[in-house]
């Protein structure tokens, strides 16, 4: 019974990481094709309509690089 339980978790788990790292490959494949300019356009179109997500983003990007960088 246990046995069967841990395949089909492995089974899963490994489904869902395959069906990311398509996604993953489908979206570099697309951002490769697209100019600079589009990708500052459509970032800068990002911030504007989630400021929030934004500040969140960059408070938690500044903690875990201060983390990281502080002396020990």
């Amino acid at each position: 019974m246990s046995q069967h339980m841990f395949t089909s978790l492995g089974e899963t788990a490994d489904r869902k990481l395959n069906e990311l790292a398509d996604t993953s490959r489908q979206k570099l494949e697309s951002i490769k094709k697209t100019s600079f300019e589009d990708l500052y356009s459509g970032t800068k179109g990002w911030v504007r309509t989630n400021p929030g997500k934004t500040l969140v983003g960059a408070a938690a990007t500044g903690l875990l690089l201060g983390w990281l960088c502080r002396p020990r």
